[in-house]
């Protein structure tokens, strides 16, 4: 049995969800080759009540899509919410509407900001979960993980660690610098040595969620996370 380095953070995936265009069941995430998703299609929410879901857009109905799935069975634990550009299709309409008017619609504005989508998601379940929302450029799949695992070991029993993205909208996307695709994913992490992260390796690269989403429902032994730090994250096998 190998054993996780002392030091390092660590968790044990419970359950997951994802959802993209082309890849809409469980079975076709596990067939997946690592391919990245494309098209316009967005999921129905059909969990969601109309009023409340007729709010989010496609990027805030993939995310929403996830978060409502069976697999999930979501119990109010702590929600951590990371997007590289968040609502960037709604924020470019507002920018315009700025320069243009000089003001900009309270309502669109409101589902614009960053954790707005996991707002809805709690008002419409209810409940009154802590809600972390996180952009960290390149490095977001390494900084949802290192909130949702210090969560962890402060004390939560379990946190579910949400991400989506969708490309940039056309005039953004000449300063796009990597390959971007529309989806949502969702891991249900609990306390654990299922998998370990740990700093100080030599030649990293910084992984993007799907990547991470693949490294998970497969069985390699390490992921390179991030070039800064050497960040890597080490599945530990019995």
């Amino acid at each position: 049995m190998s054993t996780p380095p002392s030091p390092a953070l660590h968790f044990s995936l419970r359950q997951w969800s994802a959802w993209a265009p082309g890849l809409e069941s469980r079975e076709a995430w596990l067939a997946w080759d690592g391919t990245l998703p494309a098209g316009d299609s967005a999921p129905k929410v059909a969990a969601m009540p109309a009023m409340l879901r007729r709010r989010a857009d496609r990027l805030g109905k993939m995310t929403l899509e996830t978060l409502y799935a069976d697999d999930i069975a979501y119990q109010g634990q702590p929600l951590i919410h990371a997007s590289r550009h968040g609502e960037a299709a709604r924020t470019v309409p507002l920018l315009q509407s700025l320069a243009a008017e000089g003001k900009v619609s309270p309502q669109a504005f409101s589902m614009a900001v960053h954790n707005a989508t996991a707002g809805l998601f709690t008002i419409a379940t209810q409940t009154h979960t802590p809600v972390s929302a996180i952009a960290a450029g390149n490095e977001t799949a390494l900084a949802g993980l290192v909130e949702a695992c210090s969560q962890l070991a402060d004390g939560a029993p379990s946190v579910l660690l949400c991400f989506s993205d969708e490309p940039l909208p056309t005039l953004y996307q000449r300063y796009a610098d990597a390959p971007e695709a529309p989806f949502s994913l969702v891991l249900n992490l609990v306390a654990g040595h299922g998998f370990s992260l740990v700093a100080g390796a030599a030649g990293g690269r910084d992984a993007t969620p799907l990547e991470l989403l693949h490294f998970l429902l497969g069985n390699g032994a390490v992921l390179p996370l991030a070039m800064r730090g050497g960040w890597q994250l080490v599945r530990h096998t019995a």
